[in-house]
């Protein structure tokens, strides 16, 4: 806590100033001298920034003596007699307007709204920028902007939005609320894929670690099988996926739990379909997406490494359209259309077809003729809709759902001989099980303008999550397991935010956020030993919470060089009665809006739930885990982490960007004993105590650099991406090597990405590469037996006196993709084929040690081979 309270001092210090200091003299003597020459002459001996237009002052000169230590008074010196008079728009910043005959008018706001020009929905995130203040400001996710408190007049704006052509306009403050309509980028324009904002001045983001994607090009990038969020994210330095098949996003080291994800402010627990091969987020149904990595800002919470920020579209407003999609694994559709001159809507669907492919049961038989049936039935869906509603230009409202399910049915008859080409077949022996996982999202936003400065949010949703197995297992003709367990999870909530934007150098926002949880776990089993021996389990685990949050932050722009961002999030969670006060800040200087960028944040996240698995039965809990809230026993998990960027664009096509950071997280529930199988038939039960029994709390800490730079030129695209970095991990464990830090699981000390992209008009195609360092692996030392005299055999162990303390091989995968765009019977249609995994190199996933009486058995498992993946979209 000491480093992080000097960290803080220490960036308030770049801008705080270091103490008194000797009043400049500044001396003017002009007699009729023009007017321009004047105010250069004002500029270079004060400083001052003056904004005016020509015109004003093409015809006037200034007459002025002057002798003293006051800017402001050396201007109207200057300005005296000319009609003209300076008003303040922030800290040495003045804009030149004639002189009122009467009256002083009062300061008045620049407002609008950024809407699509094709569909008409409203862009958030989009940047508005005052070329002549050096001043500007994002849309809100309604796409409305404000710039307050500027003088009456004309201003010169540049509008811009990732994936669409900037437009430079003139807008006038004190009127309606503009409506600016962009027009999409045409493919031969800004090639770039993923990107966090230009280096240029309009586009900086002053959000420290955000990354926006370009939802319109994701089908240029390697994918599974449709363009997926999920892997286009893995693009970014310092995301990974932890595993091939399984597994989820890794943010610089971090466990997957510790992501927030949020779909139209709803969270969502489990974003994965196909285990965790393609996400929940269907691409083409949304229309902005924003990543948060490290000291995100105060307006989120409830996670520790990174918030994924995604809306889903509100429905062209301009006419109906419809699209299809068919691929390998799945096909989807997606249709928009307006209600009504204020309403719209979208609906979209998709499902995977595996089941329909190689069918849900296959018959087997043996050498005698007796037959059994092998089911091996699989499939997802999900489904979306969004219905959005303007009652008028200062009330909003949207509706949105979401529901996602995965269902495996899967019957394996087997009998325990080597033989693999004969081990399935008919037999007492045989292994069944059922099991479905989904997510189902409600949110309701209202948006209402209160005024031109004043903007509030609400939002009201539900967000649950289910999972089931039930699953049969015969080992022996007269022995057998059923068990049927079950895992839910409700959060309902309601949030409010406000935004006031006082004027070009202060943007307050607060918010305050009321959730319910409720967890619920059940397991129902029988263990039938012999034929009169049985044994019944029935359990069940009930948990709520109730969580409150609240946050306060402002967006100060002192100069036009200078962002400071401070904020500070306070909340509490019922169980175990926790409050924590979470203060973070963030600061931005520009020293030249092409050459170099900086940025610096630190600040402190509290994550309140913790999510477990069962790590001995084999009854239950073979794909699903649990979420466990924090309690008395269970302390939250809180984290400080610190972040340096360095950003430039140092010649035309090309941006380049360093990242730095440092991350200390206490109280995480860490395995006691890594090495412990699932080789327990019933398993201590699924009381929240039995599961914490197998955990500890730990420290864990990171430390990283990530290299990103993308250029672009004509039909040509190059992105490269060099990561470095180290996640170590401390708990108490049963491994006796003492408590000292070793590496985590997904501790990745060196990444390299690169991708080199051509388009034009019709075709695309993208060679994509990646090589990383293997995850570590706790590799045995030594071999040791334990025998007694009485009994004929010993026992054979493994020695590991250390944790992770080998890696697996080095992650080397080459893929490419090829897209063609064609017209055919009035529609667009647009040919991808991917082909992963060109070289067809099976990559070491994981490694296991078997101990044997003379030595050990080392068995790699592999990963996915070359595959060839074609999909086709329609558009009408």
């Amino acid at each position: 806590m000491a480093a992080y309270i000097i960290a803080l001092a220490v960036l308030g210090g770049m801008w705080g100033g270091t103490g008194v200091q000797a009043q400049p003299q500044f001396r003017l003597e002009m007699d009729e001298v023009p007017l321009r020459e004047a105010l250069s002459t004002v500029r270079a001996q004060t400083g001052l920034d003056l904004v005016y237009a020509e015109r004003l002052v093409a015809s006037r000169t200034s007459t002025c003596t002057y002798s003293g230590t006051g800017r402001k008074q050396a201007l109207q010196c200057v300005l005296e007699g000319t009609g003209l008079e300076a008003q303040r728009v922030r800290r040495r910043q003045y804009v030149l307007v004639k002189a009122p005959k009467r009256e002083v008018r009062g300061r008045v706001a620049l407002s609008g709204y950024v809407v699509d020009e094709e569909t008409g929905e409203r862009l958030p995130g989009a940047h508005v920028y005052l070329t002549d203040l050096q001043a500007g400001t994002t849309t809100n996710r309604d796409g409305y902007f404000v710039l307050s408190a500027l003088p009456s007049g004309a201003y010169n704006v540049r509008i811009s939005y990732l994936g669409f052509e900037t437009l430079d306009t003139t807008l006038t403050a004190g009127r309606s609320p503009a409506r600016i309509a962009l027009a999409p980028a045409p493919i031969e324009s800004d090639e770039v894929l993923v990107q966090a904002g230009s280096t240029s001045a309009e586009d900086v983001s002053r959000v420290p670690g955000m990354t926006s994607v370009d939802l319109g090009r994701l089908d240029r990038l390697p994918s599974f099988t449709e363009p997926d969020l999920f892997r286009a994210l893995q693009w970014t330095p310092g995301i990974r996926k932890t595993g091939a098949v399984n597994g989820g996003l890794s943010v610089r080291g971090a466990d997957p739990d510790q992501n927030l994800y949020l779909l139209d402010g709803a969270p969502v627990y489990h974003p994965w379909h196909a285990f965790s091969l393609i996400s929940t987020f269907q691409t083409g149904t949304l229309k902005n997406t924003n990543l948060y990595r490290g000291a995100f800002p105060v307006e989120y919470g409830g996670r520790l490494s990174s918030v994924l920020d995604a809306q889903m579209k509100d429905g062209s407003r301009q006419k109906p359209s419809a699209t299809a999609g068919f691929g390998v694994l799945s096909g989807r559709f997606r249709i928009e259309a307006p209600l009504s001159e204020s309403t719209s809507f979208m609906f979209s669907g998709r499902r995977s077809y595996i089941d329909k492919l190689i069918g849900r049961t296959h018959p087997v038989t043996d050498e005698s003729g007796r037959r059994d049936t092998l089911r091996t039935g699989y499939y997802f869906y999900d489904t979306s809709a969004k219905i959005a509603h303007r009652f008028n230009e200062k009330h909003r409202l949207t509706l949105s759902y979401y529901h996602g399910r995965d269902d495996l049915d899967l019957r394996l008859p087997f009998d325990l001989s080597l033989d693999v080409d004969s081990w399935l077949r008919p037999t007492d022996l045989f292994f069944e099980v059922e099991q479905n996982w989904e997510n189902r999202v409600l949110s309701a936003q209202h948006q209402h303008l209160l005024s031109e400065d004043f903007f509030v949010r609400s939002t009201a949703y539900y967000s649950g999550y289910r999972a089931q197995e039930a699953s049969y297992v015969q080992p022996t003709t007269t022995a057998s397991l059923a068990s049927d367990y079950s895992v839910q999870l409700h959060d309902a909530g309601l949030k409010v935010d406000l935004n006031y934007h006082h004027s070009v150098s202060h943007e307050v926002s607060g918010g305050i956020k009321l959730s319910t949880l409720q967890f619920e776990s059940t397991l129902d089993s029988e263990l039938l030993r012999s034929a009169t021996i049985a044994r019944r389990r029935q359990q069940e685990s009930e948990l709520g919470a109730v969580q409150i949050s609240g946050y306060l932050q402002d967006v100060w722009s002192p100069t036009p060089e200078w962002s400071v961002q401070p904020g500070i999030r306070a909340s509490y969670f019922s169980g175990g009665q926790h409050v924590r006060v979470a203060p973070r800040m963030s600061a931005q200087y520009v020293v030249h809006p092409t050459w170099l960028v900086l940025r610096g944040s630190a600040g402190m996240h509290v994550q309140y739930l913790h999510r477990l698995r069962d790590r001995h039965s084999l009854a239950y809990d073979l794909v699903s885990s649990r979420w466990v809230p924090s309690s008395a026993r269970v302390q939250p998990s809180t984290g400080l982490q610190f972040g340096f960027e360095a950003r430039t664009h140092p010649w035309s096509g090309l941006s380049v960007e360093l990242d730095s950071y440092i991350r200390s997280t206490s109280d995480v529930l860490v395995p006691s004993d890594v090495f412990q199988e699932k080789d327990e038939i019933e398993g201590p039960g699924i009381n929240v105590g039995a599961l914490l029994g197998q955990y500890t709390q730990g420290e864990e800490r990171a430390v990283g650099t990530e290299l990103s730079a993308v250029y672009g030129r004509g039909r040509w695209t190059a992105r490269l991406g060099l990561g470095t970095g180290r996640t170590m991990v401390r708990a108490p464990g049963r491994v006796q090597s003492g408590l000292r830090w070793r590496p985590s699981d997904l501790d990745i000390p060196f990444s390299l990405r690169g991708a080199l992209g051509w388009a034009d008009a019709s075709w695309n195609a993208t060679l994509a590469t990646e090589w990383r360092s293997g995850y570590p692996i706790s590799a045995p030392v030594a071999r040791y037996q334990v025998g007694d005299p009485v009994e004929r055999d010993p026992v054979t162990y493994l020695y590991r006196p250390r944790l992770n303390n080998d890696r697996l091989s080095p992650y080397f995968r080459v893929d490419l993709t090829l897209g063609y765009s064609f017209q055919f019977l009035s529609a667009d249609w647009t040919a991808t084929l991917t082909l992963f995994n060109v070289t067809s190199r099976e990559n070491e996933l994981s490694r296991s040690y078997e101990p044997t009486p003379t030595g050990v058995n080392v068995q790699s498992q592999r990963g996915l081979p070359f595959l060839p993946l074609l999909e086709v979209e329609m558009r009408i």
